[in-house]
């Protein structure tokens, strides 16, 4: 069964059926920053280390697979219908719900159409930089106006060590909290455990926050999942984490009108406040994400094409060359 194709001239890996056997995923990252994320947005983040630096959580091994990750719920607020941008979590029929992933070099676009709202989700860690960026586009395709409530989601680590974030429950769950400032939700730890080389941010850019969420469990509700999470189903209510399990959720509520298209810009990374701040308020321009994936465009494809092999075979070619 076809799943995708190679792309030689953009240097990208196209997925055009998301239900893959596995999750095909894509590295992103800098010398200080490393992120893995799938055709379905799922994965995890690191500072410097994949075992000791995790950012956020992901859960190998699992029956449902390939998650949790980097997440954009998109809600119709009149009807109440929800859904991802990207297929999963959510998971809405492939009859009703269209979607393109575009691994490229150090960065992966995925695409999706659904209910007349179609989105441009693009995920990269900026050269030489410390953090990742989001840039989601949602494009109203109906011939009405859109009411829709959009929440940027990640799940937290409580502690940066894999091991201990996911076994030593004695500890992990004692030691976290969040706080919610303008636009950006940080995860701290609480006053018996403070240390700032360990904190962690979720921030929005190019939009305004009207609700927020740092508690995890709040968010995803009892005896439910991230395909049906309470926090989605019945928004947001400013419930924040202390002792137990941390997470970044930012809705916005807004109108986009027929054919108009409205950029948002999610930022996670592991700074302090005063950096974070900073950081996010450099994306008030959106445009700069562009200019960003340029660098990385140019950077990687100069390097590949200092060696470029032409045979008989296509796929040979594209798997060497790239």
């Amino acid at each position: 069964m076809n799943y995708g194709y190679f792309d030689e001239k953009n240097k990208e890996y196209i997925i055009t059926r998301p239900d893959t056997p596995s999750a095909w995923a894509n590295y992103l990252g800098s010398p200080e920053y490393g992120a893995i994320i799938s055709n379905n947005a799922g994965g995890y983040s690191f500072v410097k280390s994949g075992a000791n630096g995790r950012l956020i959580r992901y859960r190998f091994n699992s029956v449902t697979t390939d998650q949790p990750g980097r997440y954009v719920y998109l809600k119709d607020s009149e009807s109440g219908d929800f859904w991802s941008a990207s297929w999963m979590p959510v998971g809405k029929s492939l009859d009703d719900y269209k979607t393109e992933c575009r691994h490229g070099t150090a960065y992966t676009v995925i695409s999706s159409e659904y209910s007349k709202i179609k989105t441009e989700s693009l995920y990269y860690v900026p050269q030489d930089k410390t953090y990742e960026v989001w840039r989601v586009k949602i494009t109203n395709n109906d011939s009405k106006d859109r009411k829709l409530a959009v929440t940027g989601y990640v799940e937290f680590t409580n502690d940066p060590n894999q091991e201990q974030d996911q076994v030593n429950l004695q500890y992990s769950l004692f030691i976290s909290r969040t706080y919610f400032k303008g636009n950006f939700i940080r995860k701290t730890y609480n006053e018996n455990f403070k240390d700032p080389a360990k904190d962690s941010f979720f921030g929005l850019a190019g939009q305004g926050v009207d609700k927020f969420c740092g508690d995890r469990d709040k968010f995803v509700g009892t005896y439910r999942g991230y395909q049906n999470p309470v926090g989605i189903e019945k928004g947001l209510e400013g419930d924040l984490n202390y002792c137990g399990n941390a997470c970044g959720a930012l809705e916005s509520d807004v109108v986009i009108k027929a054919g108009e298209t409205k950029t948002f810009v999610y930022i996670l990374g592991g700074k302090g406040e005063e950096e974070a701040a900073k950081i996010i308020d450099s994306y008030s321009d959106v445009s700069v994400c562009e200019k960003e994936l340029e660098e990385l465009k140019s950077y990687w494809h100069g390097k590949l094409n200092n060696l470029q092999v032409k045979t008989l075979d296509d796929n040979f070619n594209a798997m060497l060359n790239t």
